[in-house]
């Protein structure tokens, strides 16, 4: 461990703590050696304090950056993807992600930053428009998203593009590449059936709950669907460790799955229950949170209010219009 306590082994990887600017605080990166080398699972927001951590790391280990050969990155979030340019340079390493969400970084993201805000707002016009996304707010987001998200997880110069069932090796092991897609639209988790090891991603958080969509930077239809199909596969998986992007290591991962669909399934009944006449996600969002003046979180709410109200539809709970193209949601006659 590190004199500071930022690092700690588990079963055959090092677990590194990173701070983080967000509500979280922190997020768990993963370093462990290979066959041919070290490999990184996530990196870290890009600031000098990470960049800090993971010199020590290596320095403790006795290694350098140049035995880091792959950098494998879960899904494009600062929190995860964030250093991976400026690690990428310590160590000639070429970094890796799911090729969906390659092609979903290159719509939302990784944009010149000449003209950033003008395409990213047309990347998600139809998004908050149709769903009456409050005008205010979507200026909030697109100069937030260029002037404070943006600048930490600039595209790293060689990114390569991993397919769901691909093989790595990992700590010496084989863990395959499961799809996980919610958080993000081409989040993934690698899943040893050997150790009965899972890389967790942001799929869940051990003591604390993650949004389940990145709207409006989707293109999922039912994503609230995604996670409960995607939480039942995992009960039948018999995970015994699961090593999540934010928190500690989870050994009663079915037990917490439980809580976790239980917690959705008694918003949804709330949610259906708020829809008395029609209106839309962007109407109903601000009455049923308690808001703090903050633009993602309005951004992350109104996305799992659409996620339920989708949801309760997909599941004739719900019926569905579009007026003058905006999509209104209304009780069941």
């Amino acid at each position: 461990m590190t004199a500071r306590g930022i690092m700690r082994y588990d079963s055959g990887f090092y677990i590194i703590r990173q701070s983080m600017p967000y509500p979280l605080g922190e997020t768990n990166v993963f370093l462990t050696e290979a066959s041919d080398g070290w490999v990184v699972i996530d990196v870290g927001v890009d600031l000098p304090s990470t960049r800090l951590v993971w010199e020590k790391a290596v320095n403790e280990l006795g290694i350098s950056f140049k035995h880091i050969k792959r950098i494998y990155i879960t899904h494009c979030h600062p929190d995860h993807l964030g250093a991976a340019r400026w690690l990428q340079q310590c160590c000639d390493a070429p970094v890796f992600m799911l090729r969906e969400e390659i092609e979903r970084a290159r719509k939302y993201v990784f944009l010149e930053e000449r003209g950033f805000k003008e395409i990213y707002r047309q990347a998600i016009a139809y998004e908050v428009e149709t769903n009456q996304f409050p005008e205010q707010k979507v200026t909030e987001l697109v100069e937030d998203w260029y002037r404070e998200v943006r600048p930490l997880y600039l595209e790293p110069a060689e990114i390569l593009p991993l397919e769901v069932g691909d093989k790595l090796d990992l700590g010496g092991y084989s863990f395959e590449i499961m799809k996980a897609a919610g958080h993000s639209d081409g989040q993934c988790m690698y899943w040893s059936e050997q150790l009965k090891q899972l890389f967790l991603a942001d799929v869940l958080a051990a003591g604390a709950y993650l949004h389940f969509t990145d709207w409006p930077n989707s293109k999922l239809q039912n994503p609230l669907q995604n996670l409960f199909d995607l939480l039942e596969q995992m009960k039948t998986m018999g995970v015994a460790r699961a090593f999540p992007g934010h928190g500690l290591v989870i050994e009663d991962l079915d037990t917490r799955l439980d809580k976790l669909v239980h917690k959705h399934q008694r918003i949804l009944n709330q949610v259906e229950a708020s829809v008395q006449k029609p209106m839309s996600a962007g109407e109903l969002y601000q009455h049923i949170y308690n808001l703090v003046d903050y633009v993602h979180h309005h951004r992350v709410v109104m996305g799992e209010t659409l996620g339920y109200l989708n949801y309760l539809v997909n599941n004739n709970r719900l019926s569905m219009d579009i007026n003058n193209g905006r999509v209104i949601y209304k009780p069941l006659e």
